[in-house]
């Protein structure tokens, strides 16, 4: 009985393990196998639309900003403290108001100086020129007299104390202080009369032209300080709204330091950036009926006329920036900054017309490049990515190239969708 017993409990042990071990193989590899296996994706009913050629005529509409035609931060060119400060923001200037004047006593000063020491140069130039007064040449020939005289009576006692000097008379010493008194009167009398020389004769050539050079000099330092002393005064170069200002009264500043901003206003400009395409394709003779269009006067527009556009592109959105000269409107305020709609008329036959689309159905990819998904198949739809250029707006509708007539792309829902995802057209209830 006991051995019956134990062997009806081995065969539940066995039964038990064999069930533990089932389970875990199939509990254990069925997450196993779940994580091995992709989810289908679902078929995704889509909007689409089917593409329409922009055809000839109509307009592009680019997205622009108002700029003031001059815009410029104004400095002084030399340093000091500010003395003046009238420039107030906000308010408008005329041409040559004054904005700010640093204090000119130092200035004043160098010029003074300069200009006196130009005085004394040209008082000498004058002086050469004209040569000695007749009081001078009597003065120095009497000088000359007198430098004759002193160089006989020097000579006589060098001859008396030479010769006594030979009898034993005088001793060397004495001899020799009598020579050095003729050499000194000799001297003095070849320097008198080469004085009253030149004071006849006048100062040589080479001695005026050297004066004249010195004089240049220092009429340039004259000018110098002139030109710093009216630096002083920092005047408006033009009529315009002073935009900012940067410095108060009383501060000292260094040259070139930024001191207003100054914004002319009285003829403005609007800057659009258009794609390589339209510049590809857009003559300079077809530049013609642009007009601007702000959101607040939706049903009036304001002519544009070209001015400029560059030759290089944007490093990071690669469209060519283009700007356009907008006459200040008499019955409403624009201001730089303010946005704009610049709207270009297409002639008509254009050859670079482009597909036009929602501008929902465009989507931005990497870098500045832009894709639609483009629907394709017959009894099983999926989508694929079709990379597009977009070359402008019209209103609600996107010009783009990469897409042709007739083929189908997806319009709503774009965000949500990979490359091959299976759809379905979506059809609107009761429909």
């Amino acid at each position: 009985m006991a051995s019956r017993l134990t062997k009806t409990r081995t065969l539940a042990a066995v039964a038990v393990a064999a069930l533990v071990g089932a389970g875990y193989f199939i509990w254990g590899a069925v997450p196993a196998k779940r994580e091995q296996t992709e989810v289908a994706r679902v078929a995704r009913p889509v909007k689409t639309m089917a593409v329409r050629a922009a055809g000839g005529g109509g307009e592009r509409i680019f997205p622009g900003k108002v700029l003031a035609s001059q815009k410029v931060n104004l400095a002084f060119r030399v340093s000091g403290q500010i003395a003046e400060l009238p420039a107030v923001k906000g308010t408008f200037v005329e041409p040559g108001t004054l904005l700010a004047r640093l204090d000119p006593r130092d200035f004043e000063v160098q010029l003074a100086n300069a200009k006196s020491e130009l005085g004394n140069a040209k008082a000498r130039l004058d002086a050469m020129k004209a040569g000695a007064r007749k009081e001078e040449i009597a003065m120095l020939t009497s000088k000359v007299n007198s430098a004759r005289a002193q160089m006989n009576d020097a000579l006589t006692t060098l001859d008396r104390v030479e010769k006594l000097y030979k009898a034993g008379g005088f001793s060397k010493s004495e001899y020799d202080k009598a020579r050095t008194a003729s050499e000194v009167a000799r001297a003095t009398y070849q320097s008198a009369s080469q004085e009253l020389s030149a004071a006849r004769t006048g100062s040589r050539p080479e001695d005026v032209a050297a004066m004249e050079f010195t004089i240049q000099g220092i009429e340039g330092k004259v000018r110098t300080a002139e030109n710093a002393l009216a630096d002083t005064e920092l005047l408006a170069p033009f009529g315009g709204v002073v935009i900012d200002r940067y410095v108060d009264n009383n501060q000292s500043i260094q040259r070139d330091q930024s001191i207003v901003s100054l914004q002319d206003i009285g003829t403005l400009e609007v800057a659009i950036s258009v794609p390589e395409t339209l510049v590809l394709h857009t003559r300079k003779k077809d530049i013609k009926g642009i007009e601007a269009r702000f959101a607040s006067l939706p049903d009036k527009r304001f002519p544009l006329t070209y001015k400029e556009a560059s030759a290089q592109a944007d490093p990071q959105t690669q469209t060519y920036p283009v700007t356009f000269a907008l006459p200040t409107p008499e019955d409403v305020t624009v201001l730089p900054g303010m946005t704009v709609d610049v709207i270009i008329p297409r002639p008509a036959g254009d050859e670079g017309a482009e597909a036009e689309i929602p501008a929902s159905a465009v989507l931005a990819g990497d870098g500045t490049e832009h894709f639609v998904w483009r629907v394709e198949g017959t009894d099983e739809l999926r989508v694929k990515k079709i990379p597009v250029e977009v070359a402008g707006y019209r209103g609600d509708l996107a010009l783009v190239k990469g897409v042709a007539p007739g083929e189908r792309i997806v319009t709503a829902g774009v965000s949500m969708l990979l490359d091959g995802d299976p759809v379905t057209l979506y059809t609107a209830p009761g429909n």
